[in-house]
């Protein structure tokens, strides 16, 4: 009998621990199809090119299972993003990584960052004009015009300021991307540093923002001979104004410009 009972404990424990085990598994498969995680979704429609507030955003719980990998689930991570160009987010949607970036990875972020009342003006540059790539966005500059004048075949230089305190919103390459990103680091003024270059490239295009009736005086500079930017030692005060010199350089500058009228009479009259 003993033997008996033996032989059969052995194969009903098996079966016990049998059932155990798959008990356990089930368990823990639906505690893993169901584990819920929390995740953000749009609580209104997102455009293109906006910024994205705390009001357009709201959280919920679900199944793991039913989350994307690519779906950001911390709203930390997505306020204060831009949607970038030519995706926009619908309602009650998931917020994906990728389709969200910070303002300077605009392409326009420059144009983004004009006031009211200013426009852009963009200047070509190169290694020495750009002062070996160290003129950074968010930086004050002078501009300074240069041209070569003949008096009787006598070469005359002319040199000298054009404009004082432009702000530069924008450093771009031969490929027009931005030459600049912001570090991530906030100063002593809570403000971001934008100083880490993007590998190796070299400043191609500055973008300025001036006030509007500046820009044709800079515009027409560029025609008549070269605009430069020129650092000073003010170059990274904030709350510059920008302004106009007074000199022979701007003087030369309007002497020389035909208003369009005049430029259409002009043209009439040798018809």
């Amino acid at each position: 009998m003993k033997k008996s009972w033996r032989g059969r404990l052995v194969p009903l424990m098996s079966v016990f621990a049998l059932i155990g085990l798959l008990y356990l598994y089930t368990e823990m498969k639906i505690d893993k199809e169901v584990n819920e995680v929390q995740v953000v979704y749009t609580a209104a429609e997102i455009p293109p090119r906006t910024e994205i507030t705390d009001d357009m955003l709201k959280v919920l719980t679900k199944p793991a299972r039913s989350v994307p990998l690519n779906a950001i689930t911390d709203k930390k991570q997505i306020v204060g993003k831009w949607t970038v160009s030519g995706y926009g987010i619908p309602e009650n949607s998931f917020v994906y990584k990728g389709k969200v970036v910070d303002k300077s990875e605009l392409p326009d972020a420059g144009l983004l960052e004009l006031k009211e009342g200013e426009v852009a003006v963009s200047l070509l540059v190169d290694l020495e004009t750009s002062l070996g790539n160290s003129i950074i966005p968010e930086s004050h500059i002078d501009l300074y015009f240069r041209n070569v004048l003949y008096d009787k075949n006598d070469p005359k230089a002319l040199l000298g300021p054009l404009a004082e305190n432009v702000r530069v919103v924008a450093v771009k390459d031969s490929q027009a991307t931005n030459v600049f990103e912001e570090k991530g680091m906030v100063n002593e003024h809570q403000q971001k540093d934008a100083t880490k270059p993007k590998s190796t490239n070299l400043a191609k295009i500055y973008i300025f923002a001036v006030p509007e009736e500046l820009s044709g005086l800079i515009n027409k500079g560029k025609l008549l001979g070269d605009v430069f930017p020129v650092a000073t030692g003010e170059t990274y005060k904030e709350g510059l104004k920008v302004v106009a010199t007074q000199n022979e350089i701007v003087d030369f500058i309007n002497e020389s410009s035909f208003k369009a009228k005049q430029n259409q009479s002009l043209v009439e009259g040798e018809q």
